[in-house]
């Protein structure tokens, strides 16, 4: 058991509104169910049955595009580029596949946020180069609730999620 596919990539980008129109007019991408932050785009490849398969965020340009959304606050250095992919997620198939690369991440050193989404559960990491990427897993359809489908983002609770989803 392991990695069982790339589910989404996250871009910075310099226009949320240019990349949106142009990943929906020429690749056909659909904005995700739920609510759209008003800096950032989550959108589904025209064929997917999954929850997004492109997020688009606005780089944070420090004063001069002041106000402009960034998940983490990042201001680009000199030498980065103000557009450039965020991260990587992949997904696997239990939870307790996820809590094994999260241990795995912990004992490395290289371990991020544990997040809750709702109907995924995601553990962040960075590679040797420090790049970052998630590993997530999600909720069976038939298990989802009302209260999951609420949860923007907070913190995993391992112990609600374990005692839910991994016992027999």
């Amino acid at each position: 058991m392991g990695i069982k596919r790339l589910n989404h990539a996250v871009l910075y980008v310099s226009d949320v509104a240019d990349s949106t129109r142009f990943y929906q007019q020429v690749l056909g991408f659909n904005p995700s169910p739920g609510p759209q932050p008003e800096q950032a785009f989550f959108a589904q490849a025209a064929e997917s049955d999954n929850h997004h398969d492109l997020a688009l965020f606005a780089r944070n340009l420090g004063q001069q595009r002041a106000g402009v959304f960034s998940p983490r606050g990042e201001t680009p250095a000199a030498n980065e580029p103000p557009a450039g992919l965020y991260h990587l997620a992949w997904e696997v198939d239990t939870l307790l596949e996820l809590k094994r690369i999260r241990d795995q991440l912990q004992a490395l050193g290289k371990l991020g946020l544990e997040e809750d989404h709702g109907i995924f559960k995601s553990v962040y990491g960075h590679d040797p180069d420090g790049l970052l990427f998630e590993v997530n897993w999600f909720l069976p359809a038939d298990a989802i609730r009302d209260e999951d489908r609420n949860i923007r983002t907070a913190q995993l609770d391992w112990k609600r999620e374990l005692a839910r989803f991994a016992t027999p």
